[in-house]
């Protein structure tokens, strides 16, 4: 019996036991990744508060260049230029705008920093393999070093026949969770102008502007 589990581990394809370490794994879909002249993606995010009982699931786009970056969502545009970020909430009228921080792990700041990063923030564990929606999935846990991070661990989940992120789960102290899933994504688009990826505060009208660069 034992040598049958042992011969059935060594002729799976991306037997985690036997071939690849957390780096590993992450180094593979960061190298896809960066090599991405631009990424296009769609996602959702789940919020559950499980203090609550409550559900809300909300729809995301991004569009990437580089360190550049712009997301939408329902009541938020966001957008980067690798060195300035702008933050408009439509709903308010009001954008906020800040410094990029390339070294932060929150998705809906620095969407494709947190796997393309060097991670030396967090601890890891490998997991192992999970399947949802019909697809093989590699799970990992991040546990942050700074204990004062408003989260318990992140978990990912990395579709590695694709090398694509599949989902990012932020598991929150507050019993408050954030899942964010990607459910399609293009590397095959036309180049962007550098302009997509700035705010043009003189196209809106009756807006508050609070700048924080200062």
């Amino acid at each position: 019996m034992r040598k049958s589990i042992a011969v059935i581990l060594m002729l799976l394809p991306l037997s985690l036991v036997a071939r690849d370490s957390v780096d590993e794994i992450l180094n593979r879909l960061s190298k896809k990744i960066s090599s991405f002249k631009c990424l296009y993606f769609e996602y959702t995010v789940r919020t559950e508060d499980t203090q609550q009982q409550t559900s809300e699931l909300q729809y995301g786009k991004v569009l990437t260049k580089g360190k550049k970056f712009r997301m939408t969502t329902a009541n938020l545009e966001f957008y980067c230029d690798s060195i300035t970020q702008w933050q408009y909430l439509k709903q308010e009228k009001e954008v906020v705008i800040s410094l990029a921080d390339p070294e932060t792990d929150d998705f809906m700041v620095n969407p494709i920093g947190f796997i393309t990063g060097d991670r030396k923030n967090f601890k890891q564990s490998l997991k192992g393999k999970v399947m949802e929606d019909g697809i093989d999935l590699t799970e990992i846990d991040f546990y942050p070093r700074d204990l004062k991070t408003p989260y318990a661990y992140i978990r990912a989940r990395i579709d590695e026949k694709r090398q694509m992120p599949y989902s990012i789960k932020y598991v929150g102290k507050d019993g408050v969770h954030y899942t964010i899933k990607i459910n399609s994504h293009s590397a095959d688009i036309e180049l962007p102008n550098d302009s997509e990826f700035v705010f043009d505060v003189n196209k809106y009208q009756d807006i508050t502007i609070v700048d924080l660069r200062e």
